[in-house]
């Protein structure tokens, strides 16, 4: 029974990881956590989801750009850059959280993943965090 019970608390970590990759900001002025996602939905759309936690009230906060990666062989390759300037939705201001998504056309059968630049800023200045995300299938 008890080995039971630790083969399922391991299945159940394995898969909270592999929905979504989460970072705690340590010793940051500017972030307490931040965490990114990504899934396939079908018909060839892929979501991209994030949200941010500040350590108080930004002037700006969110992510400023997300590198889309896709696998080909065994290695992660380049295939598009989602910048903030482009996608407005990407930040807020005046706020200590954030959440938002973005969805993206993917190759059904390709693997992709994103790597996304995490920014807060307030009156002290600013900081910027890089994170990959999980990796789907887009079908």
């Amino acid at each position: 029974m008890r080995t039971k019970i630790i083969m399922l608390s391991i299945l159940l970590i394995m898969l909270i990881l592999s929905v979504s990759t989460i970072a705690s900001a340590e010793a940051s002025n500017y972030f307490i956590s931040y965490c990114s996602s990504i899934k396939a939905e079908g018909n060839g759309k892929i979501l991209i989801s994030f949200e941010v936690f500040g350590t108080g009230k930004m002037t700006s906060i969110g992510v400023t750009e997300i590198e889309v990666q896709k696998k080909v062989g065994t290695s992660w390759v380049y295939d598009r850059t989602l910048t903030s300037s482009s996608y407005p939705s990407f930040l807020t201001s005046n706020s200590s959280s954030y959440f938002s998504q973005v969805r993206i056309t993917g190759v059904t059968g390709t693997q992709y993943r994103a790597i996304l630049t995490f920014y807060a800023a307030n009156s002290s200045g600013s900081e910027s965090k890089n994170q990959t995300s999980n990796y789907d299938t887009c079908y």
